[in-house]
């Protein structure tokens, strides 16, 4: 008997496999059609918002991505998981060569949203069939898991960049109240100077300076350098443009506020806040062990978390996400104006900015350390877990799930 996580769905769908075949294959040759009428007639496009040069790079991207879809397509029908596997390439493909092309209107985005939805679906269907004769694959994420973890990648990500745009305007972080030429208050200042050999870049870093050209401070060629903080490859505008930074900014900040939100209600219903994130005291007294095996390499792949595992998402969801919200509203004056008592926590609203800043920074540590633990802990099943919701597990299970 399959070992299933409550709330799990069971089953094989008749026509999941017609479905994600489907959908896949209209957003095939939908990609196609646009495809074609970049190449043939452009004009056509202006009236919806295409209006760009297309560009060799852009194509071949755009044409790898119709090719996946409808090889993928096809494949769905016999192999549902794998083919929707190759359609999600494809979908990929099709989003890289949209960025390079630098428009994402609704028009271009439909083929990569039918085709999405076409692989999730066959994927899906194939990993809820297969769950039913094989104990070792488990449904260990929620939909509402899913759903927030890629919102949450597609929010940090651009304010990531946004921020960084924002920090360029005052490329120095402060700790107390005020800031300026008349305090010496600052432990971090990013900044381009005139050197021996011409200009360059320079960090000061709690009063130690080091040479970062080419890197922060001042970037780019020789003939055109670029004196912000930050490269333009780093940040969203690439380009100086404060105002749009910070509407990219708030926007996918409430983004982001919203779907913690969601996330937090439906883990304290459904108990995977205090199951999963709460860090309990037997998950203190397995860390040693869990530790001294990550160090080797050796993964346990069951259906609840490591205490490595505990200890981080406790820090991310209980910690880092409250305290970049928090000190974020801090550094608006009309929020302060509502809650006064923020000022005072944070000890002023520069000193706010710096922990902003510096929970930034761990955010970003977290998603490399993140990424190599999934490359090493066995990719495709990690992902799995976080597509399909099912995990396939090397540990024994009995009819009730508990491992043992």
């Amino acid at each position: 008997m399959a070992v299933m996580e409550q709330g799990a769905p069971m089953g094989f769908h008749p026509g999941a496999r017609n479905t994600a075949a489907s959908l896949s294959l209209i957003g095939a040759l939908a990609g196609a059609a646009i495809v074609a009428l970049l190449f043939a007639a452009p004009a056509m496009l202006v009236q919806w918002g295409v209006e760009q040069q297309i560009d060799a790079v852009s194509v071949s991207l755009l044409g790898a991505g119709v090719a996946f879809m409808l090889l993928g397509g096809v494949i769905v029908l016999p192999r549902p998981g794998l083919g929707g596997a190759i359609v999600l390439i494809g979908v990929l493909f099709w989003i890289a060569g949209c960025i390079n092309y630098r428009s994402f209107g609704w028009l271009l985005g439909a083929p990569a949203a039918l085709a999405l939805l076409g692989a999730l679906t066959g994927m899906i269907s194939n990993d809820r069939q297969v769950a039913e004769s094989n104990t070792g694959l488990i449904y260990r994420q929620s939909g509402i898991t899913r759903l927030t973890h890629w919102v949450w990648a597609i929010a940090m990500f651009f304010l990531l960049l946004s921020g960084l745009q924002i920090f360029n305007a005052r490329p120095n972080l402060y700790i107390g109240q005020q800031s300026g030429f008349g305090f010496e208050n600052s432990i971090l200042d990013i900044y381009a100077t005139n050197g021996p050999s011409g200009p360059a870049g320079q960090t000061k870093l709690f009063g130690q300076i080091f040479d970062t050209t080419g890197v922060l401070g001042m970037s780019g060629s020789a003939e055109q350098p670029a004196f912000t903080a930050f490269p333009g490859w780093a940040t969203i505008p690439s380009y100086r443009d404060l105002a749009t930074g910070r509407v990219v900014h708030f926007f996918f900040a409430w983004i982001l506020v919203g779907t913690l939100v969601i996330w937090l209600i439906n883990a304290l219903f459904t108990g995977h806040l205090w199951r999963d994130i709460i860090v309990k005291p037997r998950d203190l007294r397995g860390l040693p062990k869990d530790i001294i095996d990550h160090v080797r390499l050796r993964f346990t792949h069951g259906k609840s978390y490591s205490p490595l595992q505990k200890i981080a998402y406790f820090g991310v969801f209980v910690i880092a996400f409250p305290l970049i919200i928090a000190t974020g509203l801090t550094m608006s004056p009309n929020f302060d104006a509502t809650a006064p008592w923020l000022l005072e926590l944070f000890g002023g609203r520069q000193t706010a900015r710096t922990i902003h800043f510096i929970t930034m920074l761990a955010f970003v540590l977290f998603f490399v350390v993140h990424i190599i633990m999934v490359v090493l802990a066995n990719p495709i099943n990690e992902l799995r877990s976080m597509i399909t919701g099912y995990y396939k597990t090397n540990i024994g299970h009995d009819s009730t799930g508990e491992e043992h």
